[in-house]
């Protein structure tokens, strides 16, 4: 197999592999992507903040105090509620008594139309019995028909009328019963459930907004510490820096140090001391994240306790109060919705008899005519009676029964027209104001029915989402922190590469010879200079200040060792601190 001449260049000027490449590169994967996952956890967290925000303003004390001013005014609106259906009955009652009475008169008229239509008849009967003037009583039979014919269809019209009226109203008693049965047996009931559980209801509420605002801060405070080991896990650059200095001075300088074994020694503690302070550092930020990590999963683990049972066992228990009466205000709305329905049915029944009743009224003209040729043939019967002389003793009892039915009749007119007149009074009542204002009422009442079941809907359809965003963010949070902590604790073992490398080190170390004086302006001295600055912790230079006074070197440019921490750099010096 020929292989790529660019390979085979690439192959020989490449550098050989760094007893430090593995951890390294372990170094690098493992905090980045510690940091990442954790970093996604965060803004989770960070979303779930409008999540809890949303549940506080529908827990908060705006809609709460709207809330109880609803549930408050539930008893006030069954009483009026109750109140106006009765003012309702009432005038239901007042066009029933109406409607009878008017059809008690109705049967007075048509009894006295008939009357007259057996007077009609022996009047002609006699006429026909007469020898002389029979003309005369021709003509006042005649007219007695023809009058008492009208009559008659007058009454079957008015009749008519009052069989329509009397099919409306029994439907209007039907559909007033459907009412009536839905206001008391479901609206009225439900209003008084829902004063009644009303503390209950605000208690839960009460009892959700605490839990919410409790887990809101326990999620602040997680959302911080996890921010906290982000930042922590930044050592991980820092360690990374570290071994590749270790790397440079045990690779790259000790290149530059040709043939010099002291120096070629120096480095190599160099490397050695840097190594093990390096490991000391990790090893302390890595005991801090472990602690740290065993920490935040053991709040995250309270937190979605804390969220289980507020969010799931929660609703199972005290939250199914909420929805009782939430489902009770929905009973009420649509109870009220049924009522509206019969009620618009009671207005077109009770229009419909109004419409009957005009047209009773558009025949009192003619019954007020007819009252008058009752009167009028009544005194013909006289006069007709007094001309015939002895023959007219025939009619005598035709004109006393014509004048009896006279006053009959002018009473059941009179009558008739005030029963007509309340009984269309009565109608307008019950078309207009009676369904009108129980409407109004109703209409009130599943306003504010509505409304304390959107407040209840909205905390209930928040309440949902806030726990199911939040076992959305737990579930995040738990495998975030276990795949860190993994990372971590994986990363610990890879340490033991450094520990070879300590080991693989100083045995080179110890076949050279102890380092000599390294004096000034020699290129060693230029080598451990160039060293020592390019390092960006001050644990690193002191390190290095240590060995080079345990050698005895006295190199130019190196700081004296103390116990007490480095002082601040010059400004020449900032560019080893930002990294």
């Amino acid at each position: 197999m020929k292989l790529d001449p660019h390979l085979l260049d690439s192959a020989r000027t490449a550098q050989p592999a760094h007893p430090l490449d593995f951890v390294l590169l372990s170094t690098e994967q493992t905090f980045l992507r510690a940091g990442e996952t954790l970093s996604q956890a965060v803004g989770h967290l960070h979303g779930l903040r409008a999540d809890f925000a949303r549940l506080e303003a529908a827990l908060g004390p705006a809609r709460t105090g709207r809330f109880l001013e609803l549930t408050t005014e539930t008893g006030s609106q069954a009483t009026a509620l109750a109140d106006e259906f009765a003012r309702f009955e009432g005038a239901a009652r007042a066009l029933r008594a109406a409607v009878g009475a008017m059809r008690s008169e109705v049967t007075d008229l048509m009894a006295t139309i008939r009357a007259i239509s057996i007077v009609k008849l022996q009047a002609r009967i006699i006429g026909n019995m007469l020898t002389s003037s029979r003309q005369r009583v021709e003509a006042f039979t005649g007219g007695l028909t023809r009058m008492a014919a009208e009559a008659a269809d007058l009454v079957a019209e008015v009749d008519e009328a009052m069989v329509e009226i009397a099919a409306e109203t029994d439907a209007m008693d039907a559909e007033a019963a459907h009412l009536s049965q839905t206001l008391r047996e479901v609206v009225l009931p439900s209003l008084a459930a829902i004063g009644a559980t009303a503390s209950g209801v605000q208690s839960d509420r009460h009892r959700l907004a605490q839990g919410n605002e409790a887990l809101a801060r326990r999620m602040d405070e997680i959302f911080g510490a996890v921010s906290q080991l982000i930042l922590a896990l930044q050592a991980g650059d820092s360690a990374r820096q570290r071994f590749e200095h270790v790397r440079h001075l045990t690779s790259d300088a000790l290149a530059t140090a040709g043939d010099d074994p002291a120096l070629q020694g120096l480095l190599l503690d160099l490397g050695i001391g840097q190594s093990e302070g390096t490991l000391r550092h990790l090893t302390t930020d890595l005991d801090a994240a472990t602690r740290s990590f065993l920490d935040l999963q053991g709040r995250a683990a309270a937190a979605i306790g804390s969220a289980r049972s507020l969010y799931l066992e929660g609703p199972r228990r005290g939250g199914s109060a909420i929805h009782t009466m939430a489902d009770q205000a929905e009973t009420v709305v649509a109870g009220l919705s049924r009522c509206g329905e019969h009620l618009r049915n009671l207005a077109a029944y009770a229009a419909r008899v109004a419409g009957h009743l005009d047209t009773i009224r558009h025949h009192e003209e003619r019954m007020r005519r007819i009252e008058d040729l009752v009167r009028l043939f009544g005194l013909n019967a006289v006069i007709v009676c007094a001309k015939l002389g002895q023959e007219g003793r025939a009619l005598q009892e035709i004109s006393r029964q014509l004048r009896d039915l006279t006053q009959v009749s002018a009473a059941v007119f009179t009558r008739l027209h005030g029963r007509l007149e309340k009984t269309q009074d009565c109608a307008s009542v019950i078309g207009t104001e009676a369904v009108a204002s129980l409407e109004l009422e109703m209409r009130r009442v599943a306003s504010d029915a509505r409304a304390i079941r959107e407040i209840l809907e909205e905390a209930d359809r928040v309440h949902g989402e806030t726990g199911h965003a939040f076992g959305k963010v737990g579930r995040i949070l738990t495998a975030s922190l276990d795949t860190a902590a993994g990372l971590m604790s994986g990363y610990r073992r890879n340490l033991g590469s450094v520990h070879v490398f300590i080991e693989q080190t100083a045995r080179r170390r110890d076949a050279l010879p102890p380092p000599g004086p390294i004096e000034p302006g020699t290129p060693a001295e230029a080598i451990l200079s160039a060293a020592r600055a390019i390092y960006t912790v001050p644990d690193e230079r002191h390190i290095h200040d240590r060995i080079l006074a345990a050698a005895g070197s006295g190199a130019v440019g190196t700081e004296p060792v103390t116990a007490q921490p480095e002082p601040a750099p010059a400004e020449d010096d900032l560019a080893d601190i930002f990294f």
